[in-house]
């Protein structure tokens, strides 16, 4: 789209400021009446809960330098108002009272149930609830972030990327808001309108969004297969996404408590054999200089160069540059071969590896030992969640005990059990693969029975184990080498070329129908250069059709993992929603004592009451396996496999010393 200066509508005069109790009182009446609210927050970093001196916030504390607002009166509404609120700013005149006034504002929405639209409204909403204690999370409608990357997940879904690209005007960024503390230092008239700018777009691009996706009481209905196409978003995004974030919201503002006694314990049982190793390789070959094991430091390069000299190690593997490769994969198939050194270096790796993420928790936790994971909804192309700061979804299981939950409740660990294999049978139509879970048979028995070619009866636990990397790798369209590399790196297990082929073979004669359907998929992404879910979401794969064999290749394994992926993580978040009582004009009331405090791929960790675990874990099992049914079913998607879910209760979390169930 070519820029036009006439396209950029936003107007400084419509910009309302306020700086005393009458402007506040003016603010606050405009909430009341307003149909929908447009906050932004100008923070002094990304940590709602830095205290001074903290190195997450560069030591800077948390504050919220100044707000905006943009608050439309009607839905007709062409040009609103956008309010700007000065709070922690040096010019503000609040500024010794900021979170008094964020509070009223805050009270001010909740009181009149005032919709919330915004880019990464999270990010706002947890602000808000770590500085005056209120919940915005049951009032959060829309997130542009969630719309942007739903219309389009190959291109930003920045507000300052897209909108540009949308309007044609010019981009704007006029100042460098990411070091600590930045946005106190802009000069406090050159914020307000930055930040008035911000959400008069989002709001803009909202109402775009929602016409597009045919949600806005449109005129005429969805015709052309891009309009849809469009509606089909429109509908995920009422019915899983934009409840999802709200959930979400609520999950991440109430967070996991940290036993630090626990993981101070762990830290230092881990640390004397982590000595205890370190000790023994460097006596092995002494080697001039400081020991470091990371595998970049010239101390090591050295050491494993006297090694290989001893014979205790043999280079497996090179790098790009030609340097030796000591992946874990690379030492563990040496210490199966027998060597001493390649079993002390991974059991020591290990054992650093632990104390890293522990001490990471400890660095994340605040003053009241909680912990607060961001669980990303919207930036994985294929619509599954990822986690940073920290990153809950690599906790490793022996480190879960860590997490405890607060006085008075049970630690729950709901799993919705096996679901991209539930969702491929779904998607495929594999008969077999169906009537395996019509029956309670166990798929990983049933492939180790092909590949041994004895009854299921005789399958051994060890023979199940080897399956499962066939079951989970080669759903998504591996090749025995892939197999190879995956049963190594995620499960521990050790296969020849030949016994990955003989595994490769018995997959898909056991389950008649995955072969086609992976073969349709490409068929169809390289005829429309995408391939979509069920319920509506998107994967586009412009490198399908490129001419590169290794993208092209690549594009085809995205093509088959995409629409398995994204759909299991939204049945997850769908049911997360629900459980939350965030889905609109459902008849499903909310489960309020299950309090749900995370999310790790295909699973949710709650807090139950101590004495009705029981009651309220059945509820959320049902949850899982029957009530998600029916909101897919208003997605266009009659799931008739049967799904199943399993809940751990435990005192702490990954423990089941109180009791299981399972749906």
């Amino acid at each position: 789209m070519l820029v036009d200066p006439a396209n950029d509508t936003f107007d400084p005069a419509l910009v309302s400021w306020v700086y005393d109790d009458d402007d506040l009182g003016h603010l606050l009446a405009a909430i009341a009446s307003a149909t929908e609210a447009n906050p932004d927050l100008e923070t002094t970093g990304l940590f709602e809960y830095a205290q001074a001196g903290h190195p997450l916030n560069g030591g800077v504390p948390a504050r919220i330098a100044l707000a905006s607002i943009t608050l439309p009166q009607s839905p007709d509404e062409e040009e609103p108002v956008t309010w700007v609120i000065p709070l922690s700013h040096p010019d503000s005149m609040w500024q010794g009272s900021w979170r008094k006034v964020l509070t009223a504002i805050a009270q001010e929405l909740l009181d009149n149930n005032i919709p919330l639209v915004n880019q990464n409204i999270k990010f706002d909403s947890r602000w808000v609830f770590a500085h005056t204690g209120l919940d915005l999370s049951r009032l959060i409608s829309w997130d542009n972030q969630m719309s942007n990357q739903l219309l389009d997940e190959t291109r930003s879904a920045k507000l300052k990327d897209r909108v540009p690209f949308e309007f044609g005007i010019e981009a704007w960024n006029d100042f460098d808001l990411s070091r600590p503390g930045a946005a106190e230092k802009v000069p406090l008239l050159d914020l307000g309108l930055y930040a008035a700018r911000d959400t008069y777009w989002n709001w803009k691009q909202a109402r775009l969004h929602r016409r597009r996706m045919f949600l806005d009481s449109p005129e005429f209905g969805p015709e052309a297969p891009d309009e849809i196409e469009d509606a089909r978003i429109g509908r995920l995004a009422t019915w899983s996404v934009m409840p999802s974030v709200a959930a979400m919201t609520s999950v991440e503002q109430r967070g996991m408590l940290l036993d630090k006694d626990w993981i101070h314990a762990k830290l230092a049982e881990n640390q004397d054999p982590i000595d205890g190793i370190r000790e023994v390789l460097v006596d092995r070959y002494p080697i001039d200089g400081d020991p470091s094991f990371a595998p970049t430091s010239t101390w090591f390069k050295a050491w494993t160069a006297a090694a290989i000299e001893g014979g205790d190690l043999r280079i497996a593997a090179v790098t790009g540059q030609g340097n030796p490769q000591w992946t874990k994969g690379v030492l563990l198939r040496q210490a199966r071969a027998g060597s001493e050194v390649a079993e002390a270096l991974l059991t020591m790796r290990s054992l650093m590896k632990e104390n890293e993420f522990l001490r990471s928790w400890l660095y994340y936790a605040t003053p009241w030992n909680t912990t607060h994971s961001s669980i990303n909804i919207g930036k994985a192309a294929t619509g599954r969640t990822t986690s940073s700061d920290f990153n809950m979804q690599q906790v490793k299981a022996i480190l879960r005990p860590a997490f405890i939950p607060r006085p008075g409740y049970v630690f729950a660990d709901f799993d919705l059990s096996q679901i991209e294999l539930r969702v491929a049978a779904q998607l495929s139509r594999s008969e077999p693969m169906i009537q395996a879970y019509k029956d309670g048979l166990d798929l990983h028995t049933m492939l180790a029975a092909q590949v041994a070619r004895i009854p299921m009866e005789a399958v051994t636990k060890d023979q199940r184990t080897h399956a499962k990397p066939g079951n989970f790798g080669l759903l998504f369209g591996m090749g025995a080498a892939g197999l190879m590399s995956y049963a190594e790196a995620a499960y521990d297990v050790v296969m020849s070329f030949e016994e990955a082929q003989a595994m490769h073979s018995a997959f898909f004669t056991t389950w008649d129908g995955i072969g086609q359907w992976h073969q349709a998929l490409i068929a169809t992404a390289r005829r429309t250069g995408q391939v979509v879910s069920p319920i509506g979401r998107v994967r586009r794969l412009p490198a399908i059709d490129c001419g590169d064999s290794y993208l092209e290749s690549m594009a085809e394994r995205q093509a088959i993992n995409s629409p398995v992926q994204g759909f299991a993580s939204d049945i997850l978040l769908t049911a997360l929603a629900l459980v939350a009582g965030r889905v609109p004009g459902f008849a499903f009331e909310a489960i309020p004592d299950a309090r749900i405090v995370g999310t790790v791929h295909d699973s949710m960790m709650a807090e139950l009451p101590e004495g009705r675990w029981e009651e309220i874990a059945r509820k959320v099992l049902h949850v899982m396996t029957q009530i998600v049914k029916e909101v897919l079913l208003k997605m266009g998607c009659d799931f008739d496999v049967p799904l199943a879910a399993e809940a751990k209760i435990g005192t702490r979390w990954g423990l089941s010393d109180i009791g299981e169930l399972a749906a």
